[in-house]
């Protein structure tokens, strides 16, 4: 009897192992059989689920998209307003989320490293602008649903900046820790005079 593969398990697995081969080592260095072997596989058969190293890095930007989306809206939806002291509270606990994630949840950290492909392929460019631009529109209905109609593209645009940078200090290793407790009040505290 032949050996029934979830091929979709399989992607994400060989997904995942590209992204701990990023961990060890440059993006640029980082070549199909190094994935493979890292996937626990022959590079051949790694060849069965993805064509090319760029079919690989692009099918990592999509999954990346659909995580954060994903993620982002479960986040609102698991999360009432109410169950919180105040907007600060609620907003602080989000940016928490954004910067520590769930236990156990595997999230994409190579975004970093994939990100500045977008100055060298084409595709991967037009897939990092679709993706900003479907968390922008997330992140809208989300504050939408939660604020009602006072809070809009700009307000989105804003927590897009602040998710970002965390993402990146996260993935750097500089971040306090501390400052996720009240990332949004801190932000507050600058613009008192």
């Amino acid at each position: 009897m032949p050996l029934i593969v979830d091929k979709d398990a399989m992607r994400l697995e060989i997904l995942m192992a590209f992204q701990r081969c990023i961990e060890k080592k440059p993006l640029t260095k980082v070549s199909l059989r190094d994935i493979a072997a890292e996937a626990g596989m022959s590079h051949a058969n790694l060849l069965n689920y993805f064509d090319s190293r760029d079919d690989l890095i692009v099918n990592y930007v999509r999954y990346t998209k659909d995580f954060m989306t994903e993620k982002c809206k479960a986040w609102f939806f698991e999360h009432d307003r109410r169950d919180y002291e105040s907007n600060l509270a609620y907003m602080n606990a989000f940016m928490a989320y954004v910067a520590n994630g769930k236990e156990g949840e595997i999230r994409p950290n190579a975004t970093t490293q994939t990100y500045v492909l977008t100055h060298y392929n084409p595709e991967v460019a037009e897939l990092v602008r679709a993706e900003f631009k479907e968390w922008r529109e997330t992140m809208e209905q989300c504050l939408v649903a939660v604020y009602g109609e006072a809070a809009g593209k700009q307000e989105a645009e804003a927590m897009m900046i602040l998710i970002t940078g965390t993402f990146l200090c996260n993935y750097n290793g500089v971040l306090t820790g501390t400052i996720n407790d009240n990332i949004i009040g801190l932000l507050g505290n600058l613009t008192h005079s």
